[in-house]
């Protein structure tokens, strides 16, 4: 089988790679795969028959479907593959535009752990609001974790909502829009600040890094677009590999980041009056 030929048999039938996908997790019988990809016996059984014919899959006296020993080897190497497809597919108009500069390169090798992502674009009466899906998946959460590269107005006196509700918060600023915060709200950061549910950390490393908030069950990404510009364009995630990808981007920003006290954030206050 050339390689066009595998490349043609696994990713130009949805119903092929994710039953080849699914035997990755272990050998399975029809009834079990009718289940998980939703589909019928009529629908799925000549897919299947075709990667018997490749020799990828086998099936025994019993009826159980698995990857032959070829099969396993090349699914699991493409199966990084198929996890990026999925990230762009649709999507290449947003990619394409997107800054990733300021992303530690072994995670954007490894983008395609988002998985399944939608793209929000808000209509231009709703275009700097605070977004719909954001806004209530975040008042869904017990912990969330946010990583803010950009200003908004309502996102402070949101966070401390959030706080008297009793979520966890976990806070880095960019050097960029903390200055900012400070000099429009100051006394709202400061009631944040004070709150022991909540942890507050400064990020002057790069002010491109993409804004980012982590949910209970979500990832929320704003990534700048090429000229350095939010353009209101966002991406957001249900994925555990997405949950995965943004923390470990969270965390390589929290342990670049300094702890802001309430102590600090007075003297920065006070300094500037």
């Amino acid at each position: 089988m050339t390689p066009q030929e595998l490349i043609d048999t696994i990713f130009l039938s949805d119903k092929r790679e994710r039953f080849l996908l699914l035997l990755l997790e272990g050998p399975t019988d029809i009834k079990k795969v009718k289940e998980h990809l939703n589909v019928t016996s009529s629908s799925i059984l000549p897919q299947i028959k075709k990667l018997r014919e490749k020799g990828l899959v086998f099936k025994d006296d019993e009826g159980i479907y698995d990857l032959t020993t070829t099969g396993r080897l090349i699914v699991e190497n493409l199966s990084p593959l198929a996890c990026m497809l999925d990230v762009f597919d649709s999507k290449e108009y947003y990619w394409d535009t997107r800054d990733m500069e300021a992303i530690p390169r072994h995670l954007v090798e490894n983008i395609g752990q988002l998985g399944e992502v939608e793209v929000i674009e808000p209509d231009l009466d709703h275009m700097y609001d605070l977004q719909l899906q954001l806004h209530s998946n975040m008042l869904k959460s017990n912990y969330i974790k946010c990583l803010i590269s950009f200003f908004h107005p309502d996102y402070v006196e949101f966070f401390n909502s959030l706080s008297s509700a009793g979520k966890n918060l976990e806070l880095i600023f960019t050097g960029s829009v903390m200055e900012r915060i400070l000099a429009e709200s100051p006394s709202d950061i400061q009631k944040l600040i004070e709150q022991e549910n909540v942890d507050i950390r400064l990020f002057r490393e790069n002010d491109y890094i993409p804004s980012l908030i982590i949910g209970d069950d979500f990832t929320y990404f704003c990534f700048f677009n090429k000229s350095h510009m939010y353009d209101h364009r966002d991406i957001i995630s249900f994925t555990e590999g997405s949950i995965d990808w943004g923390t470990q981007l969270f965390v390589y920003c929290r342990d670049l980041s300094v702890p802001v006290s309430s102590e600090m954030l007075s003297e920065i206050i006070n300094g500037s009056e």
